[in-house]
């Protein structure tokens, strides 16, 4: 389900508060629904695409002698402490909320609208996050993962640049209003 689910509740959020016709919401789903496949596409790629085993932070902090038992705060569904077991450059979850972030403000023509955000996560502490602009939200989702112990900054701030350049080819060359 996450992130493209995510990305896609949230777009249906927008759409519901924004009160798009027929048309209107067909295409802004699809437009969505496109970048977030190509940047599924694009994230593996950027992944998979280099003989390096780009490290996740895990990786450096316990094979650079910092500290053996570190874990990142990331946990499943039981609680327990996880890492993701494939390359962390780019970071997925900014690479996808950077294409959502960038579909969203090129069709609304502005970045600056407000919305809501909640998560089925019993983990999260808060449960409803309220965002003044589609980039905020991007950048926040970014963000936690570094936050997470999950990826490093550089991981995030490509993943968002990879996001939006998927988010401008879709929007530039699929799906144009008539």
């Amino acid at each position: 389900y996450k992130p493209p689910g995510h990305m896609l509740q949230a777009t249906r959020e927008v759409s519901k508060a924004r009160g798009l016709s027929t048309y209107a919401n067909a295409r802004l789903f699809a437009l969505v629904s496109i970048a977030l496949a190509d940047t599924g596409i694009a994230v593996r790629d950027a992944k998979f695409s280099t003989t390096i085993d780009l490290w996740r932070p895990v990786s450096a902090i316990r094979e650079g002698g910092l500290d053996p038992q570190w874990k990142p705060l990331l946990k499943n569904n039981d609680g327990v402490n996880v890492n993701p077991c494939f390359p962390a450059y780019v970071s997925g979850h900014a690479s996808f909320g950077a294409a959502w972030a960038g579909i969203m403000k090129r069709y609304f023509k502005t970045d600056n609208i407000a919305f809501d955000l909640t998560t089925d996560d019993k983990n999260a502490p808060v449960k409803q996050r309220h965002f003044t602009s589609f980039s905020a939200a991007a950048k926040e989702d970014a963000d936690s993962r570094v936050w997470l112990g999950v990826h490093f900054p550089w991981d995030a701030t490509d993943g968002l640049i990879l996001g939006d350049k998927v988010a401008e080819q879709v929007f530039s060359t699929k799906l144009r209003a008539l």
